[in-house]
């Protein structure tokens, strides 16, 4: 999505909606992580809900950002490492998750890690 700005063609768009559909269908309750887990794919919803003026993504996004933190509130958070241990790592454990959260929460102000954003103000 991020290089639509570059190169914008319908089998671009296609491959996009497929990997929309499967990260929907397939993408969520292994674990928490940013790097493979729950909220490293909710980050690619953010940024659909960020790139297409669809408000439908914007909904599906924050719906299912409400369930994984619902969840982790019952059951406690799950890292992206064997047995889900609790880890203090960014990509695949609580660092990564409470930044998503913040992410979340603050789209605007809080710049994407995955998509290696530069820090808001900073271009």
């Amino acid at each position: 999505m991020r290089s639509l700005q570059y190169l914008d063609d319908s089998q671009i768009r296609g491959e996009i909606n497929i990997a929309l559909k499967t990260t929907l269908a397939s993408g969520f309750g292994r674990n928490d992580s940013l790097c493979h887990g729950d909220l490293g794919n909710l980050e690619l919803l953010l940024h659909a809900s960020q790139s297409f003026a669809d408000p439908w993504w914007k909904a599906k996004t924050s719906r299912i950002g409400t369930i994984i933190l619902d969840r982790t509130q019952r059951h406690g958070w799950c890292c992206g490492v064997p047995l889900g241990v609790e880890t203090p790592g960014l990509m695949t454990g609580l660092s990564g998750i409470g930044y998503e959260f913040l992410r979340l929460a603050k789209p605007d102000q809080v710049p994407s890690i995955l998509a290696l954003a530069p820090p808001l103000g900073v271009r």
